[in-house]
């Protein structure tokens, strides 16, 4: 790697590092994103489950021992955009009620410095950060919403949208899941012609070959390399962000 100045390191490019570099990527300061993988690679084994579960291809090959010294292998995922790259999608706030103290039977967890309205702010920026589908007022349990989402609520497959209305009739409160993807539905909910997403069967767990998701690589780096240029690429083969294999 050239040897050169940057005024601040953000080490790993998953949702945390990736938002981070690129909100500070929005100031004049120069910024280097560190990330120990490489990109995922896009193939057909993306989206085919003895690959992605059976033989856990694209899981880091490490060994963590748990408090019996017993060993396993980590659910992690050491490329650009971390683990971000293969969950589901859903993008949740916490509840207000997740922020103050709770009574165990042991002790008691202690509230929050923060509360909810402290983070309200931010939780709306990241919701249009990450493209989430979604309907603020559904969940009577939910917190305010200062901006609405920025696109409306995937629309339920048949059979869910007949269970949503039977739990609806019994006095119940079903609400869509926010979900982070690129998705343009149609009038029935299907995909569009140009849609990124297609509205598949290989989400949670899967890497998403068709670049629909909402991951943090695709969300937040390439918009930031391509619109900062104080968030330089690398200058070899590493593509849009630093990282130690190669470098």
């Amino acid at each position: 790697m050239e040897t050169d100045h940057y005024d601040v390191l953000v080490v790993g490019s998953g949702p945390g590092g990736a938002t981070t570099a690129g909100r500070v990527a929005e100031t004049s300061r120069r910024v280097l994103l560190l990330e120990r993988g490489d990109f995922l690679p896009r193939e057909r084994d993306n989206w085919d489950s003895r690959a992605v579960f059976g033989d856990a291809k694209y899981t880091a090959d490490e060994t963590f021992y748990d408090r019996r010294d017993r060993p396993f292998r980590p659910e992690l995922h050491y490329y650009v955009g971390g683990n971000s790259k293969v969950y589901g999608a859903a993008l949740l706030r916490l509840l207000p009620a997740d922020f103050g103290e709770v009574q165990h039977p042991d002790g008691v967890a202690p509230a929050w410095p923060l509360d909810y309205d402290d983070l309200e702010p931010y939780y709306a920026r990241a919701e249009h950060l990450f493209w989430v589908h979604g309907r603020h007022g559904e969940d009577p349990f939910a917190g305010r919403s200062s901006r609405d989402y920025p696109y409306p609520p995937v629309r339920h497959e048949p059979r869910i949208q007949q269970l949503s209305d039977d739990l609806e009739r019994v006095g119940l409160h079903p609400f869509h899941l926010p979900l982070g993807v690129r998705l343009s539905q149609d009038a029935h909910g299907r995909a569009t012609p140009d849609s990124e997403c297609i509205r598949c069967d290989r989400v949670d767990g899967f890497p998403c070959l068709v670049g629909g998701k909402a991951d943090a690589e695709r969300a937040v780096i390439r918009p930031a390399l391509a619109a900062h240029p104080n968030l330089p690429p690398c200058s070899n083969a590493c593509c849009c962000c630093a990282t130690t294999s190669g470098c």
